[in-house]
């Protein structure tokens, strides 16, 4: 039974350094050309459970908060920064940056001037979570997690006084000055030049029924207040600055699922890939229990309706087969889900072939699912037009429209530009692209890409990107030393630097429009290594 009636939720997600406990996790990317060891994997000697809770254990001391003379601190290395706690409120201070941010309640009421709140008649902490018991009706309490910081507080009922809303008043802390948003559903908050370096938003808030009420940020001169409107609304309240709806997991969870490995989103559709569950069922919605298939992955379509989200789809390869990795990518554009399986192994080439001719293992598939009304079914199995053992096709995908882009950085063939020679294999995990395209409920593939500087162990095809007629493909092994566009592709002298390719689609014809490199080039940069694109803009993450 939960004891908290109302909620104010902030999921702060920055990314610097840890400033006041170490960490001793590995930043380190594995071997081009090796698959990731598995950390939930026991050492020899261990069994599963053991290891998942020493591995427990070593996470809650990470996170948790240690006393400090006038409070505690919490490190957070996986959004890499220190959170302060000094018994009235919190200071963020992220190493590098020349900013802290923070928030001390200053007060909470219902009409007129807010009386002042005095000290808390309580603090509690207990290992990642520190509460603030302000009265007997209200508590403030943070959770230090993966996620972040989670900052809530507990109004046990409504306060008194005449008024049909409830404020609560916020001080800023660490000098940074609140910019609300025209309709109070978002504030950024700037520094002293004027540039935004914090923003949240999405203001949601719900009574016991579910209704949504009006609430709203206004800046004052000396800080923030948040207006509920909750006259009428029954008790409790939740009030989501950030709109979290839902909390998703698999209809059939188990450990080492890795369920949200890969995640997609269009309009009211979400799809989570879980690379590593390990039913043998095939197809759509069948038998989750028999997990007899080690590691042949899933994955899983939730859909909203009004703000409830629920489970619509259990997807698998209609091969599935154990260490296929089916979920490992995942993508979706209306009623269209692909899904990526990079270590599937039929050897066959082209649209729905032979799925049970194993002969070339790690070559890779993806599939595509199709919706009619709330049923799912799979539309396509698709193979490279040259499949060979380890080219993980379905590494990548990306789909917009009747377009559908399979990436296989393992992929080795010299081929440069579109569709070149597939079958000289004298260029090792140099990495390949394929557009494929829907007539009807037929699909075909329309065009094999390659980098304008194939190389080997370039990982081209690892990352892709589509929006319209234009595609964009990652290379982070990439090595030239060329800077922004068009540069010289020739000079290998910052080994793994990183490049992006946009491809643009005439008709059915492709061709590549760019060679897209970093303003600030170096070696073991890995840009490429994400992409994203969305009409004339494209994002390359380094």
């Amino acid at each position: 039974m939960h004891r908290f009636l109302s909620a104010l939720v902030l999921l702060l997600g920055l990314a610097t350094a840890p400033l006041c406990l170490p960490t001793s996790e590995s930043t380190s990317p594995p071997p081009r050309g090796q698959q990731p060891t598995d950390p939930n994997t026991p050492p020899q000697g261990l069994n599963a459970a053991e290891w998942a809770d020493i591995r427990g254990q070593v996470a809650a001391h990470r996170y948790a908060a240690v006393p400090t003379p006038g409070g505690h601190q919490a490190a957070n290395p996986g959004q890499q920064w220190c959170t302060q706690f000094d018994g009235r409120g919190f200071l963020v201070e992220p190493q590098g940056a020349d900013w802290r941010w923070g928030l001390e309640l200053r007060g909470y009421g219902v009409g007129g001037a807010l009386p002042a709140l005095t000290d808390p008649v309580r603090t509690d902490a207990a290992g990642s979570r520190i509460a603030y018991d302000w009265d007997e009706r209200l508590q403030e309490w943070f959770v230090n997690d993966q996620r972040g910081l989670e900052h809530g507080f507990t109004l046990r009922t409504r306060p008194g006084g005449e008024g049909d809303a409830l404020d609560l008043a916020f001080a800023v802390r660490g000098g940074l000055r609140p910019d609300v948003a025209a309709d109070g559903q978002a504030v950024r908050f700037l520094d002293a030049q004027g540039a935004s370096v914090l923003t949240y938003g999405g203001l949601k808030v719900t009574d016991a029924d579910g209704a949504v009420i009006a609430a709203g940020f206004t800046a004052e001169p000396d800080g923030l207040r948040l207006r509920v409107t909750d006259a009428g609304a029954r008790y409790p309240l939740t009030i989501d600055p950030l709109a979290q709806q839902a909390y998703l997991k698999a209809s059939n969870t188990q450990a080492f699922d890795h369920f949200g490995w890969s995640v997609a989103v269009a309009g009211d559709t979400v799809v989570v890939g879980a690379k590593y569950e390990s039913s043998n069922a095939t197809g759509v919605n069948g038998n989750q229990a028999d997990n007899s298939a080690v590691y042949a992955g899933a994955a899983y379509v939730f859909v909203r309706s009004g703000t409830t989200w629920t489970q619509q789809a259990y997807l698998k390869a209609s091969n599935a087969e154990a260490s296929d990795d089916f979920g490992w990518s995942v993508a979706v554009a209306g009623d269209t889900v692909v899904v990526g399986a990079p270590f599937e192994s039929s050897g066959v080439t082209g649209v729905d072939g032979n799925q049970a001719d194993n002969s070339a293992a790690g070559a890779g598939a993806a599939y595509v699912f199709v919706r009619s009304g709330t049923t799912w079914a799979q539309q396509a199995y698709l193979k490279a037009s040259n499949t060979e053992a380890n080219d993980t096709f379905g590494w990548a995908v990306a789909v917009s429209g009747d377009t559908v882009v399979v990436g296989a950085g393992r992929e080795s063939s010299n081929a440069t530009g579109v569709d070149g020679d597939q079958f000289n294999n004298s260029a090792a995990y140099s990495g390949a692209a394929y557009v494929f395209v829907r007539s009807g409920t037929t699909w075909g593939q329309q065009a094999y890409l390659k980098a304008s500087n194939t190389e080997w162990q370039d990982a081209f095809g690892e990352s892709l990107a589509i929006s319209g007629d234009t595609v964009v493909v990652g290379a982070f092994g990439e090595d030239s030393n060329a800077a922004a566009v068009n540069g010289n592709q020739a000079d290998n002298t910052a080994a793994s630097a990183g490049a992006a390719y946009v491809f643009v689609r005439s008709g059915t014809v492709w061709t590549q429009q760019a060679y897209l490199k970093a303003s600030n080039t170096q070696a073991n940069d890995a840009f490429g290594v994400s992409v994203a694109a969305s009409g004339d803009t494209v994002v390359v993450g380094a």
